[in-house]
């Protein structure tokens, strides 16, 4: 029968030691709470381990550290931060469990959590207010499918490029807070901006990703240092519903991009210092439209 056991830390900071929990360690169809204030920072949890992992509210310890994150084979997991608790460094195996689910809420106003491995589906919650980043390192990189941001005010930081490989076929819902991206979201993939703001970085050309707006803002920082064509950083297709795209504070050579369709909302191609270059084709039919300094330059994409 499945059972219910939470975290003491009455031994050590080890995982697989039974004197640390109140039911022993929690097998493959089991829910573990973790409480207290005793991190935990010892021991790899094996494939089908655990059902459920629920990090309360109340618990003030850490999860793994800092280049050795807690592995975890986990079908759900849900982390609901302290205040005044410790960072979490979590990196799910995606082993028996290969499609978890994750839930971030939670008051931690500073690094909240550093999330990596199999990530099927990633809700942040609307109180979440610090920040989650994406990936531990390049060794224990993330591997979201689908990304689900709720927050008013907190942040998802996706900004080191080498720490993220987007499934194929991504999805990301951008409803609040802050998206930070250092590269693209994958594969014929879709992000849909209804509100908040998203930070794009870096960008390597992709087929079949498309960028949906109909709300907030999405600053397009990514781009050509000159070296290089303008179609390696660009996007397939960005629709503009309502909401902002702009590069205006965009300092790159070139700004490449491919099909623009604007329903409304606002696009402002004008920056102070890059050009744009259109690998494809724009379409405006409603909205406010800033364009660049220089002429619009229809390039041909390699």
């Amino acid at each position: 029968m499945p059972k219910q056991t939470t975290w003491t830390g009455g031994s050590s900071s080890a995982w697989d030691t039974a004197g640390n929990w109140t039911n022993g360690v929690p097998g493959s169809t089991d829910t573990a709470v973790i409480d207290g204030a005793v991190d935990i920072t010892g021991g790899t949890v094996s494939a089908d381990e655990v059902e459920r992992v629920y990090v309360s509210s109340t618990y003030t310890g850490a999860l793994g550290s800092t280049g050795t994150p807690l592995e975890l084979d986990a079908a759900q997991v849900s982390i609901d931060s302290t205040a005044s608790g410790s960072t979490h460094y979590l990196h799910l195996l995606g082993s028996a469990n290969a499609t978890p689910d994750v839930i971030v809420s939670g008051l931690k106003t500073a690094d909240a959590l550093y999330l990596s491995g199999t990530l099927d589906r990633v809700l942040v919650g609307p109180t979440f207010v610090g920040t989650m980043y994406l990936g531990n390192s390049a060794g224990k990189y993330a591997i979201p499918k689908d990304l689900i941001i709720t927050t008013t005010t907190g942040t998802v930081d996706a900004s080191t490029a080498a720490n993220v490989a987007w499934a194929t076929g991504a999805s990301v819902e951008v409803l609040g807070g802050t998206l930070i991206l250092g590269e693209n979201v994958g594969q014929d993939s879709t992000m849909t901006v209804s509100g908040g703001t998203v930070q794009v970085d870096d960008w390597s050309a992709v087929t079949g990703d498309q960028l949906d707006i109909h709300g907030g803002i999405v600053k397009w920082l990514a781009g050509s240092p000159g070296l290089t064509p303008s179609s390696i950083t660009t996007m397939r297709t960005i629709n503009v519903y309502g909401g902002t795209f702009t590069v205006a504070t965009n300092q790159s050579a070139y700004v490449g991009l491919n099909d623009i369709r604007q329903w409304g909302g606002t696009v402002i191609l004008q920056s102070d210092f890059a050009n744009v270059d259109l690998n494809g084709t724009f379409e405006r039919f409603a909205g406010e439209y800033t364009p660049p300094k220089q002429s619009l330059v229809t390039v041909v994409a390699l």
